[in-house]
C-alpha cells in the first residue's frame, strides 16, 4: 500500500493523467475506460502512477494498459530504491570557476590544433579590452548589436567576429603598452633628458 499521506487516484486525477500522457484519444478520457483505469489501479497513489508511466518510453506510454501500470508499480515497491543517509554521501567539492574556464580552452586549444585550425590573431586582441560598443567585457564576444542606444551604428568585422572600435581599441593599448614598456627598457624616464 502507499503512505497515508500520498495523493490517492480519484476520477479527476486519473482524467487528468490519461489526459497528460495521451492514452486515450480527445482531451477527456470517456468514462468507461476511466473506470477501468480506477479498478485496476485501485490502492496505488498518483505519483506511483506518473513515476511508472514517465518510466517507460515515450512511443509505449500511448499504448500502456492499466494492468502494465499496476506491474510496474508492484515491481517498484517490491524494490525500493536505495537512499543513503545525508552523512554517506560525500559534499560536492567548491567549484573553481577559474580552473574550470581554463581547462575548457586547454581542451578547444588541442581540438584547434588536431584539426589544423589556426587562430585569428585580430580576434584575440580584440577580445583582451572590454568593446565600447557593444558593451562586451573582455574576454567575451561581440554581440550581434549593429546599432547602440545612442543610435551609434556599427557593423561587426565579418573575419574577427568584433566591432572595430573594440579592434581599434585593443590596437591603441597595445601601441600604449609597448611604447610604455620600450622606455623603461631603455632606463630613461619620462620627462628626463639626455
Amino acid at each position: 500500500m502507499s503512505d497515508r499521506n500520498a495523493q490517492q487516484l480519484t476520477r479527476n486525477a486519473m482524467r487528468a493523467l490519461l489526459a497528460h500522457y495521451r492514452i486515450t484519444p480527445g482531451d477527456t478520457a470517456p468514462e468507461d475506460v476511466v473506470t477501468e483505469w480506477l479498478r485496476e489501479l485501485r490502492g496505488r497513489s498518483v505519483g506511483e502512477c506518473h513515476a511508472a508511466l514517465s518510466s517507460l518510453p515515450l512511443n509505449r506510454v500511448q499504448h500502456v494498459t492499466a494492468g502494465e501500470v499496476a506491474r510496474l508499480i508492484t515491481l517498484a515497491r517490491s524494490r525500493p530504491a536505495a537512499t543513503g543517509t545525508p552523512s554517506s554521501a560525500r559534499p560536492p567539492r567548491p567549484r573553481d570557476r577559474a580552473a574550470d574556464k581554463a581547462a575548457g580552452a586547454r581542451g578547444i586549444g588541442t581540438v584547434y590544433e588536431l584539426m589544423g585550425w589556426t587562430g585569428h590573431e585580430k580576434h584575440a586582441l580584440a577580445r583582451t579590452v572590454p568593446c565600447p560598443f557593444c558593451r562586451a567585457s573582455a574576454g567575451v564576444p561581440c554581440s550581434p548589436l549593429t546599432r547602440n542606444r545612442l543610435r551609434q551604428r556599427e557593423i561587426r568585422d565579418r573575419e574577427t567576429r568584433m566591432h572595430p572600435s573594440r579592434l581599434r581599441a585593443a590596437e591603441e593599448r597595445k601601441r600604449a603598452n609597448s611604447t610604455s614598456s620600450g622606455a623603461a627598457a631603455s632606463g630613461t624616464t619620462q620627462g628626463a633628458s639626455a
